[in-house]
């Protein structure tokens, strides 16, 4: 770990970009964190995980924001399962991701209890103005990703860190997204999309990403109005490939272990992460905010750069920008017993670095958590 945060620091402080007061909050409280420990609480036994543990849906769309824009990355859906089920359902890559953790000798999974989770998902990108059909040279290109994702998640260091192991398979260029948002703008009377011929591998690509995440506890409090704070590490290789480093926090009434709750894992979509376990269920009166913030070092992004397969619009490396800022806030409500609904805002650094794509993203989820 040590070797890792070294290598994002040397990226970050080399960068040619314009320093951001965010990215150097995040690099102070990185290097605290190793210094820091976080209070006692109680981290429940990942022993005896269930066969079914519970579900989740989530949609993504900038037209869950204040500001209502329909662009950039414009939508998302994702559904995740989780408990040992999805380890045995013949479409998993639970088999394939643990051999890559064994060929990668990144975590030695047979000697930990282990939480498994599967999704399965699509995301979609488009430019500003969605009533041109010619190449829009001057903006960001129309791209989507239809795609399957397997998640292992296990605790260490007394669980205060826990380390999460993601394979993503999927598809790009399918015309999935286009009919979707075709669809939903006819409902909402807006203006429909012209130009998804000209997204990036047109016709479909296969593609994947390999991830690997190490999160760590730092403060939390045993008040009734909990308080608890964590940073994390995490490096992709595949269609995002990038090292990043975040801090995030939440307040309120918690009764839901540090683990479950992941902000922080999200590239444009979430990422699988577990559902909670028995012992975890310790109440029903959850309400609270969280926000959090990130830094990303990313040599390659897919929607943007393309890949083997010819596109009408693509941008080289140059064009695009090596160190993106995040930020997010959020509200989670316990609505039943097994039962959460949450709503969050986003907001990334502009990736392109010229034209009208040239911009800061902003963009809404609203995520529904259903346990067993």
């Amino acid at each position: 770990m040590i070797k890792y945060d070294c290598v994002l620091w040397r990226i970050l402080m080399f960068s040619r970009q314009r320093p951001l007061p965010v990215a150097a909050i995040l690099l102070v409280c990185a290097l605290v964190a190793r210094f820091t420990h976080a209070e006692e609480t109680v981290i429940p036994s990942l022993a005896g995980e269930p066969y079914d543990s519970g579900w989740s849906l989530q949609m993504d769309n900038d037209l869950l924001t204040p500001k209502n824009h329909d662009r950039d990355y414009t939508g998302g859906l994702a559904v995740t399962f989780a408990g040992k089920r999805v380890q045995q359902w013949p479409i998993s890559l639970d088999s394939t991701l643990k051999k890559f953790n064994r060929w990668l000798k990144v975590t030695d999974v047979d000697r930990r209890p282990t939480l498994h989770s599967m999704q399965i998902g699509l995301a979609a990108f488009a430019p500003q103005d969605l009533t041109r059909s010619d190449v829009n040279m001057d903006d960001r290109p129309y791209a989507s990703l239809v795609y399957l994702a397997n998640s292992r998640q296990s605790l260490e260091d007394s669980g205060r860190t826990a380390i999460q192991s993601t394979l993503t398979v999927g598809i790009l260029g399918t015309h999935i997204a286009k009919t979707l948002q075709k669809e939903i703008h006819k409902l909402t009377k807006s203006d429909s999309p012209q130009g998804w011929k000209h997204q990036i591998a047109n016709g479909g690509e296969p593609t994947l990403r390999y991830t690997y995440a190490s999160q760590h506890l730092l403060v939390s409090t045993d008040d009734r109005f909990r308080f608890e704070v964590k940073y994390s590490n995490e490096g992709s290789l595949g269609f995002l490939t990038e090292a990043n480093t975040s801090i995030s926090a939440r307040w309120g009434l918690i009764k839901t272990p540090w683990w479950s709750f992941a902000p922080d894992r999200a590239e444009y979509f979430s990422q699988p992460s577990a559902s909670l376990l028995k012992a975890s269920l310790l109440g029903t009166s959850e309400f609270y905010i969280w926000t959090g913030a990130k830094l990303r070092a990313r040599a390659y992004n897919a929607f943007l750069q393309g890949q083997f397969r010819e596109s009408e619009l693509r941008y080289d490396w140059l064009e695009v920008r090596p160190v993106l800022a995040e930020a997010w806030l959020g509200v989670t409500k316990q609505v039943t017993p097994h039962t959460r609904l949450s709503w969050i805002i986003r907001y990334q650094s502009s990736e392109l670095r010229r034209g009208n794509g040239d911009r800061d993203l902003v963009w809404g989820s609203v995520l529904l958590n259903r346990d067993f």
